[in-house]
């Protein structure tokens, strides 16, 4: 079976097709607004901050780690430093609500374009599904991050791709401009220079014959050229491109990150969801997809599989990805009585009042949401340990701090160089295997010529230097607890 290529007729009017969109536009946003201050539930936050303000203030994207006390100097790829930017001056000017905001809009913009664009091949009640599918893998990872603003940049790009491959055409030049953004926001940009290649093999793969394949090959080597030198327009040039491939290889570290672990199915997860139901529509209903589109969809779905952090590209992706075969699908199971009854519901719910209705409820749920949340949005406390910082300068603690992972950005907010932030991949392996290795703790302290420290109450390191001798607690709340030293440090 191949892959559809030739026009496709757009399954839904223009109307119904906007009326959707903005449907899908509304909710989504007021959703992501719903979840307030778990928006910014993210100690990156800061860091994030800090480094936009440090590029404003010196015009310049830094080369080097500038922060840290740890590793000054050392080599970093500063891949997201368009968004942190952003991030700096949204939030020194409007606070954090503008942050919750950017990031509710991005997330709603991504699901309202994979809305528009499906109902090119599909009808509203298949686009619904689809958009639910990925919005419930989206969610979990949902914060006002610079991965969340690559979301509609990733549907944009998809959608071009898809397109280009049902009109049996190479993408427009043009779309390679969308990568020029994206490599200056996020090292996923990978992925869609990858996305671009499986598509360009899939049109060599599903030619006519030997003239239509030269044909696919010159559209697409133009196409790939043209994206491959916009993503290596940034400040990083080739250190850009390959850095995610470097981050990949930190196999400690990553397994460290939450994020980056494998989704825990015991205790449930959407995922688990997302792929019994398409066992049930493959099993039940025999659909059948092109090999190609099939091995897109395993590629990233092992991606979400390996790193739970990848289920959004799996969410944001396999519909589009799949959509123009399965139009033909749907149409052949035309005649079923599940199918005659979704297509009787349809006319129905399409009707231009219901329709009417149906948008104007979202906006005034948009609306409700909005009034309700906005006003009291503010980062959580758990990685704000102001009091904590705050008794250190009361006292005149000097000297360089010891910290958790999770303060690290707060303590760059600050101006305080931290020992670690969230910046793993400048810190490397070797330093987290330090950091996390307790019995050399005291040797660590010494090394570094440490002060005091400061750790979440729960953290395993705060037991430890309960025990260690030359240093007492200073200060504990339930954000952070703060050990100083008593005694000079015994370098071996």
């Amino acid at each position: 079976m191949n892959a559809p290529t030739g026009p496709v007729k757009v399954s839904t009017s223009g109307a119904t097709r906007l009326i959707a969109t903005a449907i899908v536009a509304l909710l989504a946003w007021a959703a992501a607004i719903g979840r307030g201050g778990q928006l910014l539930r993210d100690p990156d936050v800061f860091s994030h901050i800090a480094v936009g303000r440090w590029i404003l203030a010196h015009r310049e994207v830094p080369g080097g780690d500038v922060f840290s006390h740890s590793m000054p100097g050392a080599r970093w790829i500063a891949h997201e430093w368009l968004v942190e930017v952003a991030t700096a001056l949204l939030y020194d000017r409007l606070g954090w609500v503008a942050l919750a905001v950017a990031g509710a809009t991005c997330f709603a913009a991504a699901l309202a374009i994979l809305a528009f664009a499906l109902l090119r091949y599909l009808p509203v009640w298949a686009m619904a599904a689809a958009v639910l599918a990925a919005w419930g893998l989206c969610f979990p990872h949902l914060l006002a991050r610079p991965h969340v603003v690559v979301f509609p940049l990733l549907v944009v790009w998809t959608a071009a791709l898809v397109a280009a491959r049902a009109d049996n055409r190479a993408p427009s030049p043009w779309l390679a401009l969308v990568m020029v953004l994206w490599a200056n926001i996020h090292g996923s940009h990978v992925f869609g220079l990858g996305l671009a290649g499986m598509f360009a093999a899939e049109a060599v793969f599903d030619a006519a014959d030997r003239r239509a394949a030269w044909r696919a090959v010159r559209g697409w080597a133009v196409f790939g050229t043209l994206a491959l030198a916009a993503s290596l327009a940034t400040p990083h040039g080739l250190s850009g491109l390959l850095f995610p491939f470097e981050v990949q290889r930190m196999n400690y570290a990553l397994s460290w990150i939450n994020e980056w672990q494998q989704p825990n199915m015991q205790r449930g997860h959407v995922l688990e969801l997302w792929l019994m139901l398409v066992l049930l529509g493959a099993l039940s209903l025999g659909l059948r997809l092109p090999v190609t589109r099939i091995v897109m969809v395993l590629v990233i779905l092992h991606m979400a599989l390996v790193h739970q952090r990848h289920a959004e590209l799996l969410g944001l992706c396999a519909p589009l990805i799949v959509a123009p075969a399965l139009a033909a699908e749907l149409r052949r199971l035309g005649d079923e009585p599940l199918a005659r009854s979704l297509r009787g519901w349809l006319r129905a719910a399409s009707s231009a009042g219901l329709a009417r209705g149906a948008l104007a409820a979202a906006m005034a749920i948009a609306i409700g949401v909005g009034v309700w949340r906005l006003p009291g949005i503010v980062i959580p406390n758990t990685y704000v340990p102001a009091a904590a910082v705050e008794a250190v300068k009361r006292a005149g603690i000097t000297g360089r701090v010891f910290n958790g992972y999770d303060v690290g950005g707060y303590l760059m907010f600050l101006g305080i160089a931290p020992f670690i932030d969230g910046r793993l991949d400048m810190y490397g392996e070797p330093l987290l295997r330090r950091f996390n290795a307790l019995a050399d703790m005291p040797k660590l302290l010494a090394d570094f010529d440490i002060g005091w420290t400061l750790f979440h109450p729960a953290d395993p390191h705060v037991a430890e230097l309960d025990r260690l001798a030359g240093w007492r607690r200073f200060h504990a709340d339930d954000v952070a607890v703060v050990h100083v030293r008593t005694e000079a440090p015994q370098k071996r």
